[in-house]
């Protein structure tokens, strides 16, 4: 079984149970505070629907940066030039009539204010609908900042329904406006809604480019939760380029970062994301030390779904570090964890790592045991299941089982193993 990375719930895990990548949710959530929702007026009672729907991202499953999944068939208008008919009557009307006595500027505040609620409530293209005519309603009025960052909320439209190359456009839209305004405070912002249009588009290098663009300008603004979120973007897409030493570095410092400012889940969340680097870069030793370091603050955090993830990661460095007492201990709590939950096909694949880490050990016994374990489960499995296509991981069991029944002369109990795949 190959490492995970920071997982949000149970479900995620149990989905995801055999990948290599995975999330930083806090990250995400911060970001999405930070650069999703630009805006001109807010009431309390939208700032509370805005916060309810940040803590709603927490179940919307995988989450890449800002990429809340949604379908990207979504019908989406192109960007409209500027003109006086591209403002649809229809929506100004509606907007004119609640705010009868209103300016233009009245009329553009609120259609960007209704533009964030309909994003929280995930209703993408009437968000896009608002925001496009508010962004025009601006520019004709010649308020350019404001114009600005409606272009910004327009990339993040254009973003979280996967369409990549115009959310660039957006962006570098805004950052154009921003710069020849001279607002250097507005601009980190648009270039973290870039390097994620970018990472979403598999341009990495560009994406990395972007992020510390605005990295540099939140360090000249001592901003330290600007520096943070960039910090993790930089650590995770250095990772999805496998260049995991710059990965640690930046991971290092936001690592730091947490410990100054006492935020125990970033802390843990670092720790384990430092723990996968250096797993990925064969330094197995070091990532046991920070998977044991993550485990504890997990626990303490009663963080039950990157605990199990955790213990998993831990067993693997572990085992290939040849420190297989740790493994199989790593293992079997997570083994426990999941028996509790009543997730067999998770335990299946834990009985293949603990029997694998006995065969490493040299237990041969044990690891027979173990990966018996795993075939039997898997069978009860495939006899509930209408499709009986064995993972590739589960069929290891098999085969490996096999192997080591030939080895002490059980031919005939190898055959029979080999006759289920």
């Amino acid at each position: 079984m190959r490492c995970v990375k920071c997982v949000h719930s149970i479900e995620h895990f149990v989905e995801h149970f055999d990948t290599a990548r995975g999330c930083n949710l806090g990250t995400v959530i911060l970001i999405f505070v930070l650069a999703t929702m630009r805006f001109s007026v807010l009431s309390s009672t939208r700032q509370s629907l805005l916060h309810r729907a940040i803590h709603q991202t927490m179940t919307l499953g995988s989450l890449g940066v800002l990429s809340l999944g949604v379908v990207a068939s979504l019908p989406l208008k192109p960007a409209y030039a500027v003109s006086s008919t591209n403002v649809q009557p229809a929506l100004l009307q509606a907007t004119a009539e609640a705010l009868p006595a209103a300016s233009d500027q009245q009329v553009a505040d609120q259609l960007a204010n209704q533009g964030i609620e309909a994003f929280t409530q995930h209703d993408y293209l009437a968000a896009y609908e608002y925001w496009q005519q508010a962004m025009l309603l601006y520019r004709m009025d010649g308020r350019q900042l404001k114009e600005a960052r409606m272009l910004e909320n327009l990339s993040v439209v254009y973003r979280v329904t996967d369409r990549p190359a115009e959310a660039i456009n957006m962006s570098q839209q805004a950052l154009n406006l921003y710069d020849a305004l001279n607002v250097t405070a507005e601009q980190p912002s648009a270039f973290l809604n870039m390097g994620s249009a970018y990472r979403l588009s598999g341009q990495l290098d560009e994406a990395i480019a972007a992020y510390r663009n605005g990295l540099d300008l939140y360090r000249k603004m001592d901003d330290q939760i600007g520096q943070r979120i960039l910090l993790s973007l930089l650590a995770d897409t250095y990772a999805e380029a496998e260049a995991y030493p710059q990965s640690i570095d930046a991971q290092t410092q936001v690592l730091a970062i947490a410990r100054r400012t006492r935020n125990t889940q970033l802390e843990a969340e670092s720790l384990s994301e430092l723990g996968y680097a250096h797993f990925m870069e064969a330094q197995h030793g070091e990532a046991v030390d920070y998977y044991q370091s993550a485990l504890t603050l997990f626990r303490q955090l009663g963080d039950r779904p990157q605990e199990v993830a955790v213990l998993n990661n831990l067993g693997r460095a572990a085992s290939l570090n040849q420190d297989f007492d740790t493994a199989l201990t790593a293992y079997q709590q997570a083994l426990d964890i999941f028996t509790e939950l009543n997730r067999p096909v998770q335990v299946a694949h834990l009985w293949v790592n603990i029997g694998q880490a006995h065969s490493a050990a040299g237990d041969m016994d044990a690891a027979i045991e173990a990966f018996q374990q795993s075939v039997k489960l898997t069978e009860v499995i495939r006899e509930q299941q209408a499709d009986s296509t064995l993972p590739p991981r589960l069929e290891a069991a098999y085969r490996e089982l096999a192997v080591l029944l030939q080895q002490k002369n059980r031919g005939s109990e190898a055959q029979q193993v080999l006759g289920l795949i």
